[in-house]
C-alpha cells in the first residue's frame, strides 16, 4: 500500500519536464518506459503539441490562398463595423474566437488565426482582441504581422539628448575629454 502510495506521488509530482524536440521527447520516453513501440507512437501523437504558437501561426498563414488573403477583412473596418455591437454580431461577422477569456466585468475574444490585415497587400495581423463589456464592444485591440514591426524600426529619429543650460560642471568634463 505504501509502495503504490509512493509511485504514485512519485509521478504526479512536481517535475514538469518540457520537451523542446522530438529526439529529447523520445529519449525521456525510451528512459521511462524502455518500449520503442509505446514511445514511437507515443511521438507521433505528441507531434502537435510539440510545436509553439508561432509555428502553428505560420502554417496557418502558408496555408491561405490568394483568394483567402484577399478575403480577409481591412483591421479599421473591422474596428468600425464592430463598435458598439453585441457578441451576436461579433460572432457572425469574425466567427467563433480561439480563445475566450474573463477579467472582472470584461470578455475578450481572441482571434490568433488570420481574420485581418492592415492594407490588401500587407501581411495578416498576428492577433485581434476584441473586448467586450457586458456583452457590447467596448473597442478592438490588434497585434501587427512581425514583418510590418522589423520595418518601423528603419524610420526611427534618435534625438540627441541636451545639456542644461549653465551646467558648468558638464562642459569642464567634455572640454577634458576632447
Amino acid at each position: 500500500m505504501t509502495i503504490t502510495t509512493f509511485a504514485v506521488l512519485n509521478c504526479s509530482s512536481s517535475q514538469d519536464v518540457q520537451m523542446k524536440n522530438k529526439q529529447a521527447l523520445y529519449d525521456n520516453c525510451m528512459e521511462t518506459f524502455k518500449d520503442e513501440v509505446k514511445c514511437k507512437s507515443f511521438l507521433e501523437k505528441s507531434e502537435a503539441d510539440l510545436k509553439t504558437s508561432e509555428e502553428i501561426r505560420r502554417e496557418q498563414v502558408a496555408k491561405l490562398s490568394k483568394e483567402q488573403l484577399a478575403g480577409l477583412k481591412i483591421r479599421q473596418d473591422i474596428k468600425d463595423t464592430l463598435a458598439s455591437k453585441n457578441n451576436l454580431f461579433v460572432k457572425e461577422y469574425l466567427g467563433e474566437p480561439d480563445e475566450i477569456k474573463h477579467y472582472g466585468d470584461r470578455e475578450y475574444w481572441v482571434y490568433t488565426r488570420p481574420v485581418s490585415k492592415y492594407k490588401p497587400d500587407s501581411d495578416p495581423d498576428e492577433e485581434i482582441t476584441v473586448v467586450f463589456r457586458r456583452t457590447m464592444v467596448e473597442r478592438v485591440n490588434h497585434i501587427k504581422p512581425a514583418s510590418n514591426e522589423e520595418s518601423l524600426f528603419q524610420f526611427k529619429k534618435v534625438i540627441p539628448r541636451k545639456k542644461p543650460e549653465g551646467d558648468k560642471e558638464a562642459e569642464k568634463t567634455e572640454s577634458e575629454q576632447k
